[in-house]
């Protein structure tokens, strides 16, 4: 998470939390160190890790090991969020 991500009152929105953890799961990652780097409590990730496989942008794996990653439907939104470069679409 960069300092940059943070709005004027200091938090970050749900669409930045959603896009830092996808970015985190870019590689298959583990709850724990999932944890570490998003600088939440265990419950908002969790609720947030519920919300985005509901969604299709993040999936629970099993092997090699229990992990987190991201879909290509999540990759698609990072983009999205990100501009891609061509300007901010969300706005």
């Amino acid at each position: 998470m960069a300092l940059e991500t943070l709005g004027a009152n200091g938090r970050r929105d749900k669409i930045t939390i959603m896009s830092d953890l996808l970015d985190i799961m870019q590689e298959p990652r583990r709850l724990t160190h999932i944890l570490y780097k998003s600088n939440m409590s265990y419950v908002q990730l969790v609720k947030y890790l519920d919300d985005l496989m509901e969604r299709g942008l993040a999936e629970k794996r099993k092997i090699p090991y229990r992990c987190y990653t991201i879909t290509d439907n999540g990759k698609l939104f990072m983009q999205l969020v990100k501009g891609n470069g061509h300007g901010s679409p969300l706005q």
